[in-house]
């Protein structure tokens, strides 16, 4: 946020406020997983996450619902990152579109948007994949093994696809295909609006290179911001979640693989932004070699280099 607010040379125009946006989010999902610290665990036919630990940890119902928030936050990068796709998409084949969604009402629909993917998400955790006294007989075992715990004493959302009662086995397979769904829109559009993008680019000749390259850069920043979710948070819940559906028996394995990347979100997600873009880059290297006369002066520590970095032309 500092580096959006504060290098002015950096010439994308009103796109900061979806940056500051991002940042915005990042922070929220980094304090998340804080007061809510998850685990997964794979046993069986069998997915489990649970509460792990923190303040919500033995408040039974409502650490059920402070795990579906914090699984919320899975979709909420989805849609935030759908809405930076949708901007840059009119910013090339509709400005005037653009206009209308910088004003109140535009940025009040935005966020409406972005909120109704976090909402759904949860709901259908709520819904379909409570936990109940089938389920917690069923891991029993496995947790007291591996963990040495009471799986009856644990706040957790669940889904089991065999050896359950047709009402256990109906709602897992429902509430995991509905997130499945959610997520296969996302990429999905991810990879159309790119596509439409990247040809645009290639062939814009009404626009000058300055501006053009300027273009790509911003691109390519989202492009990698696209890729982060899809490595570190689709794969990872696909695996957890259809682990169990091919006998694959993951067990604590799930907190290696699918824990840790959906954590690492917050923290990759804006180092793609500060990396690709050379002005926050150049900034972000002049404090680092000389942060005492940069604090002194309370200026730019570097000039941009290259004529890429240095473009006059205002981007929406």
């Amino acid at each position: 946020m500092w580096l959006i607010l504060s290098e002015k040379k950096a010439s994308i125009g009103k796109y900061r406020y979806l940056l500051i946006g991002f940042a915005i989010f990042d922070m929220f999902y980094s304090t998340v997983e804080l007061f809510v610290p998850v685990a997964i665990h794979g046993t069986g036919a069998a997915f489990v996450i649970y509460l792990a630990d923190g303040p919500f940890f033995g408040t039974g119902h409502l650490g059920q619902l402070a795990v579906s928030i914090r699984c919320g936050c899975i979709s909420l990068s989805y849609g935030i990152l759908i809405i930076h796709f949708i901007y840059r998409y009119f910013v090339l084949f509709n400005t005037h579109i653009i206009e209308a969604m910088l004003r109140p009402s535009g940025l009040f629909g935005l966020f409406i948007f972005f909120i109704c993917h976090g909402i759904a998400w949860s709901t259908v955790c709520e819904m379909f994949l409570y936990g109940d006294q089938e389920v917690f007989d069923y891991i029993y075992e496995g947790f007291k093994r591996d963990y040495n715990v009471d799986s009856h004493d644990l706040s957790m959302l669940m889904a089991l696809f065999f050896d359950a009662s047709p009402e256990i086995k109906r709602r897992s397979w429902m509430g995991i295909l509905i997130l499945t769904g959610i997520s296969t829109y996302a990429v999905s559009l991810y990879i159309i609006l790119g596509w439409k993008i990247m040809k645009k680019l290639a062939d814009n000749p009404g626009v000058s290179k300055t501006t053009q390259k300027l273009h790509r850069q911003l691109f390519k920043a989202l492009a990698v911001q696209t890729f982060i979710p899809i490595c570190i948070s689709f794969s990872p819940c696909m695996m957890a979640w259809y682990g169990p559906v091919l006998g694959l028996d993951l067990g604590m394995w799930n907190n290696y693989l699918g824990v840790i990347a959906l954590s690492a979100f917050p923290v990759l997600d804006p180092l793609a932004i500060i990396i690709l873009l050379p002005n926050y880059r150049n900034k972000l290297i002049g404090v680092v070699k000389k942060p005492i006369k940069y604090l002194n002066s309370g200026t730019s520590a570097v000039q941009p280099t290259g004529d890429s970095s240095g473009a006059a032309t205002q981007l929406y």
